[in-house]
């Protein structure tokens, strides 16, 4: 199935919601890192892991609020959303510039569930099939999986390193760019074949909150470079308990399963 942008536009508020939060994007700028340059890693994987996790303490939980603007060839919205998040489960909230809520994403580890209140439809979907139906955007949700995208050595494939980064390769094709000095997450690339997918996600303005060097900025640009998205978080807190989840889809809305 060919999915355009301007469809994409009709799922929460001309579903710029849906591309959603995912995180960022951006025009190339400051943070052009020269490909060419990286060799490979004389550090192990325990040994890298290691000092990763002495500078990047564990995230377990986050919420917050941000500001979002989507901007695509047809044109640019602007949202505001908020996130809650574990390393399981998910939940966005989105609101358009007037304040009026148009819908909420949901995930868990088997599936994700797309409420559009406006519609008063909701939708499921597997993680595979919400990556290809929303390129790639849906898939970048779970913040705490964006900003701590090693949560064990398993997971590193490759690493390489250059004077001011490190390479880190994953087994699931992912690409991370950390800087050396702190472990600050400074990019993040994504393998993909279709050009309107997103695939490069920049990370900007680190601040140290509660002993988190965490970016304040996110963004993301796809393929093709015609599509981006610039994510500024407002409001973060830091590995909240008791977290509620529920997308509060009303009991008479049936949720299909595509």
């Amino acid at each position: 199935m060919t999915i355009s942008r301007s469809s994409l536009l009709t799922i929460c508020f001309s579903g710029a919601a849906i591309l959603l939060l995912a995180i960022s994007c951006a025009p190339r700028e400051s943070l052009e890192l020269e490909k060419g340059t990286f060799e490979p890693s004389g550090l192990e994987k325990e040994a890298f892991y290691e000092e990763y996790t002495g500078f990047v303490q564990a995230l377990t939980s986050l919420s917050g609020r941000a500001n979002v603007q989507v901007s695509e060839p047809d044109g640019t919205e602007r949202l505001t959303i908020r996130f809650r998040s574990d390393r399981n489960e998910s939940l966005i909230t989105i609101r358009n510039n007037l304040g009026i809520e148009g819908g909420r994403i949901y995930s868990d580890p088997d599936s994700v569930i797309i409420y559009n209140r406006i519609e008063e439809v909701a939708h499921k979907m597997s993680h595979t099939d919400a990556a290809r139906f929303y390129l790639d955007g849906i898939t970048a949700m779970n913040l705490i999986r964006i900003l701590h995208p090693i949560p064990d050595v398993d997971v590193i494939s490759r690493i390489l390193e250059n004077d001011e980064f490190y390479l880190v390769e994953t087994r699931y094709g992912e690409r991370h760019y950390f800087r050396r000095t702190d472990m600050a997450l400074h990019l993040t690339e994504r393998d993909t074949e279709h050009p309107e997918a997103y695939k490069s996600f920049y990370f900007e303005n680190h601040a140290e909150i509660d002993g988190h060097v965490l970016p304040r900025r996110l963004r993301i640009l796809s393929s093709d470079e015609k599509s981006n998205i610039f994510l500024v978080i407002r409001a973060l807190e830091i590995n909240p308990e008791d977290l509620v989840f529920d997308p509060e889809i009303p009991g008479d809305i049936d949720i299909v399963r595509l």
